[in-house]
C-alpha cells in the first residue's frame, strides 16, 4: 500500500500537471518545486520535478490518496487539503508550504 498526495500544478499558460507524490516525499517535493517557480526556466524545472518526485510504479487497489496540493503560479496561490495524516508529517508539509508565502503566494489550508 502506498499513501499518496496528488499535486495539480499550473505554471504559466501550460496545461496543468497532475502527479502523485508518495506521502513521505511531499515536504521535500514542496521545497524542490519552490526553488524553481521564479526561474525563467520554470517549464524545464517542472519537468525535472515530475521526473524526480512523481510516482512511477503501478497504482494498486489498496493505495490511498490522503490529500491534494494545488499550485497556481499565475494566481500566486497554493492550496493544501489533507485528511488522515499523522501530525508530524502534516507539520513538515505545512512548514514547507508556508515558505511559498515569502514568494508572495496566498496559502489556503484545509486540514482535518
Amino acid at each position: 500500500m502506498t499513501d499518496c498526495v496528488m499535486y495539480n500544478i499550473s505554471m504559466g499558460k501550460g496545461h496543468p500537471s497532475t502527479i502523485c507524490v508518495e506521502l513521505s516525499r511531499v515536504a521535500d517535493s514542496l521545497n524542490f518545486l519552490r526553488d524553481g517557480l521564479s526561474s525563467e526556466y520554470a517549464d524545464e524545472y517542472l519537468a525535472d520535478f515530475i521526473a524526480q518526485y512523481a510516482r512511477t510504479d503501478e497504482i494498486m487497489p489498496d493505495d490511498r490518496t490522503l490529500g491534494f496540493i494545488i499550485i497556481n503560479t499565475t494566481k500566486k496561490a497554493i492550496s493544501l487539503a489533507f485528511s488522515r495524516i499523522e501530525k508530524e508529517k502534516i507539520e513538515d508539509i505545512v512548514n514547507a508550504a508556508e515558505m511559498y508565502e515569502e514568494l508572495g503566494f496566498d496559502l489556503e489550508k484545509d486540514i482535518d
